[in-house]
């Protein structure tokens, strides 16, 4: 029998066949051109010649539909530093990108082997690249974020488990300025795809030239001593970290010099959050235009993201999507349309369902804890829900009743768990209830093992009006059902508080890893204190038990599972060995899913141009990351 190629092997061949393209799009005759604001900045002697500023052959991006014109500002709405988010996935940048057909492709790595089955990459950086000070960009910088960020015990005591999935941490050596290599203990499978994800751009935002001077490691101890006193800090620990945030730094400072195609000049949180072009960026388009097309991102302060809405509403956002409101306020967007001269672009959801229920298996109280980790309890609450009247009230009939297993679309996908426990049954999940021996009182509420009301609580999110919609359907069907349920509806900041310390009864979420589930795999076992049905149990095992609260044997099972999907060295096994953990999802119910929703939109200029025609929704793919921003424009005839 003839031998198939490895993964690696394949994944070699497209890499160079993708990075050969790359360096075909565009002719070695052609002048690079600058835009305006910086052609005049050059004239001025302020910065460098546009071929100086550029590496010797920059990456190219091939427009999506023509050349752009220069120019322009961006215009969106945020709502503050909690809401820095989406403008993340706007500048995405790392290592290896996704492809806007998530495929992962080079990106500031050019080029990259596999080796030793897996367990070692030798990565090549594009030569050239500067940060947006002028400072050159090298393997130092790469090495800096992750030996003495990443792997240092004072600043990150666990090291982060898509860099360290067995725990061990891999060895970094460097063999010259573009060039380094990461070995692990063992083959890691996962790894081109956790770096193309968000947090893989933590390897690519820390320019040692500029963080060492707040490092213990190379700044004098009189120094840390003095930027303490002055940034009115308690420790250098504490202060680097603060000054190095992924979620925040390059958004709170004009000092942290930036790889991005805009930077910061006017930081978060002003009523008018601006960022600029960024003079150094390293891609130009197809016939050597220097990227990024529009000028500067203008984010304007909004106390309610209602408001953001009637921005849009009115034609005042140029391409947005955060907090306009979904399937809720698409009748809306869609009737004033010609009149704020805007269009609408579908983004497909790669979330398993839209919103799922998050019962709390780390609840403080031991009482609570046992009904909810008891899978008929579980199991009745999913019969209690009445999906169809979801559907019918908040989405008009348009979205999928389901649970939260894998995509059609993925290859595993389970049709079974899918359908698992959707019919709508009062009676069957008040039987289950009982059996379970929550009786009903003598004032029609169930009772809990010690006597007392069983009483919950639904954990949801008040910025998302159709999310509050939905629990209070889901906090009705529960009354049917004799269990007294509230809803605690609040800010993103509390709600983080409250389900990352375990503090919640039970947390409505969306159910993301529907596509890319061996990335996003949250909700299928406790990965990390974002499976906020077990925070405390994914705690444990991102930091090997140091933190967080052991789980129970079934649990750590599903664990063992995942640690050697990462590990394993083809496509085949991973699909075998994570059909064992969907079984176990579909006995055990650990995640209730509610339904797929239909796409949600993104409010677009009808004068931004260079947008595609569709888009996926996701964390792990940043949407609108991939499509290439940068070579968003604005068309000056219209």
């Amino acid at each position: 029998m003839k031998k198939s190629p490895s993964i690696y092997a394949i994944l070699i061949i497209v890499t160079l066949s993708i990075q050969i393209c790359f360096s075909k799009l565009i002719s070695e005759s052609v002048a690079y051109q600058e835009a305006p604001m910086l052609a005049a900045e050059v004239k001025a002697g302020k910065l460098p010649a546009v071929d100086k500023r550029l590496p010797t052959s920059p990456v190219v991006v091939q427009p999506v539909d023509k050349i752009g014109d220069y120019g322009g500002i961006w215009r969106r709405s945020y709502t503050g530093l909690s809401d820095l988010s989406a403008i993340r996935k706007v500048l995405y940048d790392p290592l290896v990108r996704w492809t806007p057909d998530f495929k992962i492709a080079p990106n500031l790595c050019a080029s990259w082997e596999i080796s030793n089955n897996g367990a070692k990459y030798t990565f090549h950086l594009v030569k050239g690249i500067r940060w947006s000070d002028g400072t050159p960009f090298t393997a130092d910088d790469i090495i800096f974020a992750l030996d003495d960020v990443a792997f240092n015990k004072e600043l990150t005591p666990s090291p982060p488990n898509w860099l360290a999935p067995s725990g061990i941490i891999p060895k970094v050596t460097k063999i010259d300025d573009f060039s380094f290599i990461m070995e692990f203990d063992k083959p890691y499978g996962l790894f081109l795809e956790n770096l193309a994800c968000p947090h893989g751009m933590a390897l690519v935002t820390k320019p040692k030239r500029y963080l060492s001077k707040f490092h213990a490691k190379y700044a004098k101890p009189e120094d840390i001593e003095a930027l303490l006193k002055e940034k009115k800090a308690s420790s250098w620990t504490k202060l680097f970290n603060e000054l190095s945030s992924l979620q925040q730094s390059l958004f709170v400072t004009t000092e942290m010099p930036s790889l991005l195609g805009w930077i910061t000049v006017t930081p978060a949180p002003s009523k008018l959050f601006v960022m600029e072009r960024n003079p150094y960026y390293w891609k130009v388009d197809t016939a050597g235009n220097q990227l990024p097309y529009i000028d500067r991102i203008c984010s304007a302060l909004q106390a309610e993201a209602g408001m953001i809405l009637l921005k849009a509403v009115a034609g005042e956002i140029d391409f947005q999507a955060q907090h306009l409101g979904g399937m809720s306020n698409s009748v809306m967007l869609l009737s004033q349309q010609a009149s704020g001269k805007y269009r609408l672009i579908p983004k497909l959801s790669t979330a398993s369902v839209g919103l799922l229920l998050a019962p709390n298996l780390n609840h403080p109280d031991p009482v609570t804890r046992t009904i909810l980790s008891d899978k008929r309890f579980r199991i009745a609450l999913s019969h209690a829900i009445n999906r169809n009247e979801i559907n019918d009230i908040v989405f008009r009939g348009k979205a999928t009743p389901r649970q939260a297993a894998p995509l059609k679309e993925s290859d595993l996908y389970d049709a079974s768990y899918e359908s698992a426990y959707l019919k709508h049954d009062p009676q069957l999940a008040s039987k289950m209830l009982d059996e379970m021996g929550l009786k009903v009182g003598p004032d029609g509420i169930r009772l809990r093992p010690d006597g007392q009301p069983l009483q919950m609580c639904l954990d949801v999110m008040a910025s998302i009006q159709t999310w509050v919609d939905i629990a209070e359907i889901v906090a009705s069907d529960m009354k049917k059902v004799k269990i007294e349920t509230a809803i605690k509806s609040e800010t993103r900041e509390l709600f983080r508080q409250r389900t990352q310390t375990a503090s919640h009864d039970i947390a409505l979420w969306p159910g993301d890893g529907g596509l890319e589930c061996l990335l996003e795999p949250r909700w299928y076992f406790p990965f990390s204190a974002e499976s906020l049905n077990a925070p405390l149990y994914g705690q444990w095992y991102q930091t090997r038990g140091k933190q967080g609260e052991e789980p129970p044997e079934l649990i750590r099972t599903q664990m063992n599972i995942f640690d050697e999907i990462v590990s394993s060295p083809t496509h085949e096994r991973k699909k075998e060995l994570f059909s064992k953990i969907i079984r176990a999802n579909q006995e055990n119910l650990w995640v209730i899913g509610l339904i797929y929703q239909p796409p949600d939109y993104y409010v677009v200029s009808n004068t931004m141009k260079n947008v595609p025609q569709k888009d996926y929704q996701s964390w792990i793919y940043p949407n609108p990351g991939p499509v290439h921003p940068e070579q968003f424009f604005f068309d000056k005839t219209r």
